[in-house]
Formats: structure tokens, sequence, C-alpha cells
């Protein structure tokens, strides 16, 4: 019986750096809970109680979160532009 070789390592993830895409989906959830609000507000709420902000937060999580897998994916390769 011979040995079986191991699997070949996966390939190195491509694309763009984690901590700018942590940051773009800062930026998202940030942008998208400042529309809801907004909206809110449009709306003639004037109060919301803490479930209410805690609501409003999570969605905006989870939508920046889907807009920056989106978006991500589509973006060239961050790197240093050559001199001249």
């Amino acid at each position: 019986m011979t040995p079986v070789d191991p699997p070949p390592p996966p390939p190195t993830p491509g694309g763009q750096p984690r901590w700018l895409v942590v940051l773009l989906a800062a930026g998202l959830s940030f942008l998208v809970a400042a529309v809801l609000l907004l909206v809110l507000q449009l709306a003639g709420v004037d109060r919301i109680g803490f479930l209410g902000l805690l609501l409003v937060l999570i969605a905006a999580a989870v939508a920046g979160g889907y807009a920056t897998r989106a978006v991500a994916g589509r973006l060239p390769p961050v790197g240093r532009r050559p001199r001249g």
C-alpha cells in the first residue's frame, strides 16, 4: 500500500485586504443606519425605544454585510501604482 499524498494547500485568497473589507462594511452599515433613521423621522416617528434602535442597528449591519460582500469582489486589487 502506498501512502497518499496530502491534498495541495488551498490557493491564497486574492482580492482585498481584510482591514479594507471591514472598514467598507462598517461604513456601509453606518450609512444604512443613518438612512433608516432618516426614513423613520420622515415617517413621523418622534421617539424609538431601545428595542427599536437595536432593530435598526441589526438591520443596518445585515444590509451592510450583504452590500459589502456584493461590492468587495468587484473592487480592483489594492496595490501601489508604478512610478512614472
